[in-house]
């Protein structure tokens, strides 16, 4: 007679279920993790080591990062096709905010202004803030205060490259706080924009334009311009965020 307990015991018990799917979530981690550590800049000077997230704080980035650190995307298509329709902004304007505040206003539009961008820079918190709007109807801003000294001369380089390719705009917080992609390509630069909050908004500029805000930024953020053929197109540095 066959033992009532033979089918129980064929199952796995439920610990050692639980032990499996615990240890596939900690694999997942530590991929990410190995990811965001490779993005991170070898030193972070002016930072406080505490400021830093920790594994065990740090949210789980979205699904398309996720999937982009894991090597399952191309991240540049995606967003692509995320985004289909991104308007094209081929003018850029340059105005000061005061006297007395150190700050200006780069104002970067469609040729029929029916959306623009409009980008706060403060010279001496080096904070940006970056508005996008749709027919002065729909604002959606996103303010850039994560990124340090080195995030931002970091992006600086990976947007100047003479090769283009992919430049992430953020701090330590990473997708825990507002944060940019930019794809720079030969004819023009796509430039995406997220929030934690769930917001995001997306654009394309022309290379002039690029060009010209670069520089703009480059001086609010007192970073010291870099003649492109100093920068070599095969140098891992470069190639890496």
């Amino acid at each position: 007679m066959p033992d009532d307990t033979s089918a129980e015991n064929a199952k796995p018990p439920s610990d050692v279920v639980k032990r499996a799917q615990a240890s596939e979530d900690s694999d997942k981690k530590t991929i990410v993790k190995k990811v965001v550590d490779a993005l991170q800049p070898t030193t972070l000077p002016h930072r406080p080591q505490q400021q830093l997230l920790s594994e065990d704080q740090a949210a789980d980035p979205p699904w398309t990062l996720q999937q982009f650190f894991t090597g399952e995307i191309d991240l540049d298509v995606e967003l692509s096709t995320r985004f289909a329709n991104m308007p094209l902004m081929s003018t850029i304007k340059f105005r000061g905010l005061g006297k007395s505040t150190g700050r200006g206003v780069a104002t970067i539009a469609t040729p029929d202004g029916s959306a623009h961008i409009i980008i706060d820079a403060d010279k001496a918190s080096k904070v940006i803030q970056v508005s996008f709007t749709w027919a002065s109807m729909l604002t959606l801003r996103f303010t850039m205060d994560d990124p340090g000294d080195m995030d931002r001369s970091r992006w600086l380089e990976l947007m100047r490259r003479r090769q283009g390719g992919l430049a992430f705009l953020w701090g330590p917080s990473r997708w825990e706080k507002d944060y940019m992609i930019c794809i720079s390509r030969r004819y023009h630069t796509n430039v995406y924009a997220f929030s934690p909050n769930g917001h995001q908004a997306a654009i394309r500029m022309t290379p002039d334009v690029t060009q010209k805000l670069l520089d703009w930024l480059s001086d609010y953020w007192q970073t010291d311009d870099e003649d492109d053929d100093t920068l070599d197109a095969d140098d891992p540095k470069l190639l890496t965020w």
